[in-house]
C-alpha cells in the first residue's frame, strides 16, 4: 500500500495520499474548525459538503453524498463553471481525483467514516479514463483504509447522450467487477430514458426532485410512483427520492415504497466538523 504523506500546516498535520500529491505538487492542504479539510489549487479555494442519506422506514441516516463547494476569493462558484474550468485546462481527470480525495479525508474527519460514501462521476470519466485512472483512485482509497464496497459512484443521468448507453454499461460493468455499487442520479429530469435505465442496471436509482414535486401537487400520480418504484426493484435497484421539503413530502415518499430519502425537510448540506448540524429527525 502507498504510504500517505504528512504534511503540515499552520494548525497540525494532514495526510494526504501520495497519487494525489503526484497530480497536484502545488496544492495547498489546510484543516479548519469549520470547514473541514480545504485544498486550495487551480486559484480556487475547494472544500466539501455533505447531504445525508436517510433509511425511508427507520428514518437513520445510512450514507453521505459528497458535494464540492467552490469559491475563488470568497465568491461561491457553481461545480458545474468549476468542471468546465478543469476541463478547459487539460486537466479534468486528476482534478476529479483531487476532488474525490478531498471529499475522503473529509469524510473520515467526520463522526460517522463508517457511513456508505456516494460520490458524484461525470459518465465521461468513467468511459473514457480506462484502467489507469480507476487504479490511482482505488490507491487513493486504500491510502485512506477505504475499499470500493464502502463507496457509490453517482453518475448523472441527465447527462448521459443516447449513443454513450452500450460504452457507459461496459465502464459500470468494470467498475462494478471491482467492489463499486453505481447509482443513476436525476432520474427523471430532462432526458431521461427508462430503455437506458434497465439496460445500465444499477444498484441504485436517485429520483430527481422534480418527482416528488409533481406528485405533491397531482395526488393521482401518487400510485404511478408506487408502481414505478415497484418497477425498479423487480429490476433489482433500490430507490432513493430525492428532494424531501416538507412533511406531505416525507409521507409520500414513505407511502411509495422508496428505500432511501434525502432532501432538505430532513438535513441540508453542511461540513462534517460543523457541531451544530441538527436534522429535522434527530428528535423524532
Amino acid at each position: 500500500m502507498p504510504p500517505l504523506i504528512s504534511v503540515k500546516h499552520r494548525d497540525g498535520i494532514l495526510h494526504i495520499p501520495q497519487d494525489t500529491l503526484n497530480d497536484w505538487p502545488m496544492a495547498q492542504f489546510a484543516n479548519t474548525k469549520d470547514r473541514g479539510i480545504v485544498v486550495k489549487a487551480l486559484g480556487l479555494e475547494l472544500t466539501s459538503a455533505f447531504l445525508s442519506i436517510f433509511d425511508a422506514q427507520s428514518q437513520q441516516i445510512i450514507g453521505e453524498e459528497a458535494l464540492l463547494r467552490a469559491s475563488v476569493r470568497r465568491k461561491a462558484l457553481a461545480t458545474s463553471e468549476v468542471f468546465k474550468s478543469a476541463q478547459g485546462g487539460d486537466c479534468l481527470v486528476e482534478f476529479d481525483r483531487l476532488c474525490r480525495s478531498l471529499h475522503l479525508m473529509n469524510h473520515l474527519a467526520g463522526p460517522y467514516p463508517k457511513r456508505t460514501l456516494f460520490l458524484n462521476v461525470y459518465p465521461e470519466l468513467l468511459m473514457s479514463t480506462g484502467e489507469q485512472h480507476a487504479d490511482a483512485f482505488e490507491r487513493i482509497l486504500q491510502d485512506q483504509g477505504l475499499s470500493p464496497k464502502d463507496i457509490v459512484l453517482e453518475i448523472f443521468e441527465s447527462t448521459v447522450l443516447p449513443d454513450q448507453t452500450a460504452r457507459l454499461a461496459k465502464a459500470i460493468k468494470s467498475y462494478r467487477e471491482r467492489g463499486y455499487r453505481i447509482a443513476i442520479d436525476d432520474y427523471g429530469f430532462l432526458n431521461s430514458n427508462l430503455s437506458r435505465l434497465l439496460t445500465l442496471s444499477p444498484e441504485i436509482v436517485k429520483l430527481d426532485r422534480i418527482v416528488i414535486n409533481a406528485i405533491s401537487k397531482e395526488p393521482l400520480a401518487q400510485e404511478l410512483l408506487c408502481q414505478f418504484v415497484e418497477r425498479l426493484h423487480d429490476n433489482g435497484s433500490l430507490v432513493v427520492i430525492e428532494g424531501i421539503n416538507s412533511a406531505e413530502q416525507l409521507t409520500l415518499a414513505q407511502a411509495s415504497g422508496a428505500d432511501m430519502m434525502q432532501g432538505y425537510f430532513l438535513s441540508e448540506p453542511r461540513h462534517l466538523s460543523s457541531e451544530a448540524f441538527v436534522h429535522v429527525l434527530a428528535s423524532s
